[in-house]
């Protein structure tokens, strides 16, 4: 292990590579066509290379057509809005740039770009959360600890939705982004300096453009009226300063930014379907006049307890491990703090560094209750109100489960190697239970990844 982590990143590239080149290859080895024509009807392999447009079929199903349409031409028809503004728009102007100054067009562009889009985004999200990882543990674990997490990343059960024309990957990487930028706003000194208050500024930008990506990214909104809340009311109790007061605008900022990535593309459907349009739609005249909640609620009924019907029983049981893995690793963040004192007592010895030791794991436990928010959300929602099978590729892009999941097989492994010599309390006790699961858990991931990704190639539920 510590060959890897030496080498960070460059370890994590060549699992990255490993990991994508074997889904690719039972993409496309994966059965025929199955039921599935719409790809053919696009006509998505003229002029393209053979092994190209082969890929770029296996990886355009389900919901990824409806992503590749907004790219070519915009979102036009209603039930559209569903998908994300901001990744096909991002989409089409990459394939714009490259007609423009490379010459390169034909049917499928859109496709391949966007597949591109999604490893590269992938790929790079890897290496922030290993930044991330780091920056909320950067005791002498962390460097182990936070390769892991990144691992994890890499083989995460949404498997070849990272890898298809899909904004998952996108969106975990503004996220990842967005919570990286937020945790380095803090440090043990109590008061923030003009530079952290920037990186909160932009951690607000990153989530507002992952909120354009998937609308779920407004949860990270949660991140800055926590931190509201708590300057206001240090304000009340310890007296207004010029720092509390710059504290507070930036977080408002980036709390304004974070809705502006949801606000922006409403009202652009709002101009289309309402104010443009000689027969407004129903939902204009709603007094929260939201497309993407009336097509939720119309096109895809989603709403409270809908979901819940006897036929559905088999995708709730799908959804079951990554449910229960993250509501147990939310609930993990409230005990994390006497995890690590007891922890840092065999690792700190003098009355300096135990008190710089303390202040750590303080900021730690903080930061990772922050984090673990939006996550637990999620969380509750999907299970109430949503499709919820999608759990498993909407939980990519929250780090606790994460950083929850390294850090037990870390602690785990050191514990199961040296437990001779250990005194095995409660505390150990249940470190060396969730460590059997947590590597029940990786080998769940893995086999999951791998089958779900022959049967999205294959067009064949889940999805």
């Amino acid at each position: 292990m510590s060959i890897l982590t030496d080498r960070p990143y460059q370890s994590l590239l060549a699992v990255f590579v490993s990991w994508k080149a074997l889904l690719l290859l039972l993409t496309v080895f994966s059965p025929g066509p199955a039921y599935d024509t719409s790809t053919s009807l696009l006509e998505l392999n003229r002029n393209a290379p053979v092994i190209l447009g082969l890929i770029s079929t296996k990886l355009t199903r389900w919901d990824a057509i409806y992503f590749t349409e907004t790219a070519r031409r915009g979102h036009t028809f209603e039930q559209e809005w569903a998908f994300s503004l901001g990744f096909a728009s991002f989409i089409r102007t990459v394939t714009n740039v490259l007609r423009r100054t490379a010459g390169i067009d034909h049917a499928s562009l859109e496709n391949i770009v966007g597949i591109a889009i999604a490893h590269a985004a992938h790929g790079i999200s890897v290496c922030v959360l290993y930044r991330l990882a780091r920056a909320v543990f950067p005791d002498q674990q962390g460097r182990k600890l936070a390769f892991i997490a990144a691992c994890l990343h890499i083989f995460s059960p949404a498997g070849l939705f990272l890898s298809a024309l899909y904004s998952e990957s996108t969106h975990a990487l503004l996220s990842f982004m967005g919570s990286l930028l937020f945790v380095l706003s803090f440090s043990q000194a109590r008061v923030s300096t003009g530079f952290q208050d920037a990186l909160i500024l932009l951690s607000g930008l990153m989530n507002g453009l992952a909120t354009t990506v998937r609308s779920n990214g407004l949860l990270n909104g949660m991140l800055f009226f926590e931190e509201a809340v708590r300057l206001l009311f240090s304000m009340m109790t310890k007296g207004v300063t010029f720092a509390k007061t710059r504290r507070l605008l930036a977080v408002g900022v980036a709390g304004v930014c974070t809705g502006l990535g949801f606000l922006i593309p409403q009202y652009i459907a709002y101009q289309q379907f309402c104010m443009n349009n000689k027969d407004p739609r129903i939902w204009c005249s709603r007094t929260i006049p939201s497309i993407y909640s009336f097509v939720e609620d119309h096109y895809w009924n989603n709403g409270f307890l809908r979901y819940w019907t006897l036929s559905n029983i088999p995708l709730f049981a799908l959804a079951g491990p990554m449910l229960a893995i993250m509501t147990y690793s939310a609930h993990w963040t409230l005990t994390v703090e006497p995890d690590r004192q007891n922890m840092s007592k065999t690792q700190k010895s003098s009355e300096a560094s135990e008190v710089e030791a303390h202040q750590e794991i303080q900021l730690t436990g903080r930061l990772l209750r922050s984090l673990a928010a939006p996550q637990i959300t999620l969380a509750i929602l999907t299970f109430l109100k949503h499709h919820v099978q999608i759990i498993t590729r909407m939980s990519s892009g929250y780090p606790v489960w994460y950083l929850w999941l390294a850090y037990v097989l870390v602690e785990g492994h050191s514990l199961a190697l040296g437990k001779e010599n250990v005194h095995i309390g409660k505390r150990e006790t249940s470190i060396l239970h969730q460590y059997w699961y947590a590597r029940m858990i990786v080998v769940y991931m893995v086999v999951y990844a791998a089958v779900q990704g022959v049967l999205f190639a294959s067009f064949l539920p889940p999805a």
